[in-house]
């Protein structure tokens, strides 16, 4: 009997031996980004823990459907194992599976609280779906819990900036400068909040820190140019508008900003050729007019006329899904194709899935026409 216990101890031991190479070996793959090697090696070694690396090697690769089935199969090998469910949680969110990311980190939160984190992710979530009220309540949830989260800082503040509650977004965007001063979301924050607010001299030092930054991007350089002629820097503002053609050449902005000022200094050959090549490149987009155009004839009755400037103004503009949504709305009430009504709808689901404001009645429509169609055919 004692020598059977003693040989199963040994074989036990031999296999833990010869695992711990193997792991080393997977481990020294995975760091090196040799994914595929690793997840082989890994697969010699059914643990949780193993599992999980499986897991991050296929999202590393971009294999997000085998990445998941790994990470529920480490959950069930352990599901103590919260990092995990974390990771879940965060691919089920890239791939805007907004449903089951909720569900894990509601469960998180309920089992591994109070973890600020997950509070974070849910606000993440309800951003996502275009529900603001229940995001905000939950960053300052969160926040409440940990003070130091400079992404949850930052979502509070443009919350309170998109709601124009400006005392508020200096309020938070200061309290997470202190912490992190080379934060390009607060610096962005502040040079917004001033800048929106037609403070354009407070406003000034926070776009210079973001170029500063190497952020080069175009808005900044029109907003700083404007703070500059406002207290009359013109030859920084020049600067700028330099910048934008340098950075954008199509970009109309650049070459306008340039016309004023050589306008100003008498330049007037400068100053007409910028003007010119200002009006060469501009874009004509109509999608404002056509909108409206839509509104004046629907106050008039004329639906079908309504529908077509809806469409002329999704047109223009392919983001507008005001536009689109009001072509299928008017459409099913103006025409008697369900099989064409149908399909508009389903149209502007493929296009926006994510409007919930318009896409839950757009879903309820595609149910309700289907059914027709279905009992029209019998």
């Amino acid at each position: 009997m004692q020598k059977a216990i003693v040989y199963i101890l040994l074989i036990s031991l031999m296999k833990v031996g010869a695992q711990v190479p193997t792991l080393t070996t997977a481990e020294n793959e995975f760091k090196k980004g040799n994914y595929t090697k690793a997840i082989n090696l890994y697969s010699e070694i059914h643990t949780a823990k193993s599992q999980l690396q499986i897991a991050r090697a296929y999202n590393a690769l971009g294999n997000y459907d085998k990445a998941e089935k790994q990470y529920l199969e480490a959950i069930k090998l352990d599901t103590t194992l919260f990092v995990a469910q974390n990771e879940l949680g965060k691919l089920y969110f890239k791939n805007s599976d907004f449903k089951k990311a909720r569900m894990i980190y509601y469960r998180l939160f309920a089992t591994d609280a109070p973890n600020p984190f997950y509070l974070y992710q849910l606000g993440l979530i309800e951003d996502a779906e275009g529900n603001p009220f229940q995001a905000i309540g939950l960053y300052k949830r969160s926040y409440n819990l940990d003070s130091t989260s400079i992404k949850n800082i930052y979502q509070i503040g443009k919350h309170h900036l998109i709601q124009r509650q400006l005392d508020s977004v200096h309020k938070y965007a200061d309290i997470g400068l202190k912490m992190a001063p080379n934060s390009i979301d607060l610096n962005n924050l502040k040079a917004l909040a001033y800048f929106n607010n037609g403070e354009k001299e407070p406003a000034i030092p926070y776009f210079e820190k973001l170029i500063e930054l190497k952020q080069h991007k175009t808005y900044i350089y029109k907003n700083l140019a404007e703070c500059y002629q406002f207290v009359w820097k013109y030859d920084e503002a020049f600067e700028c508008y330099k910048k934008i053609v340098e950075i954008d050449n199509g970009d109309p902005e650049g070459y306008r900003g340039l016309g004023k000022l050589y306008w100003r200094e008498k330049q007037y050959d400068s100053a007409k050729t910028n003007y010119k090549t200002a009006i060469e490149i501009q874009k004509v987009n109509f999608n404002t007019e056509y909108t409206a155009l839509a509104q004046i004839a629907l106050d008039e009755k004329d639906i079908k006329l309504a529908i077509d400037y809806y469409k002329k103004a999704y047109a223009q503009d392919d983001t507008n899904y005001f536009a689109l949504y009001h072509v299928c709305f008017y459409s099913d009430k103006y025409y008697g194709d369900s099989n064409y009504r149908l399909q508009l709808f389903e149209d502007f689901i493929y296009k926006f899935p994510n409007i919930k404001i318009y896409s839950d009645y757009a879903k309820k429509r595609i149910s309700e026409l289907k059914e027709e169609i279905h009992l029209a055919a019998n």
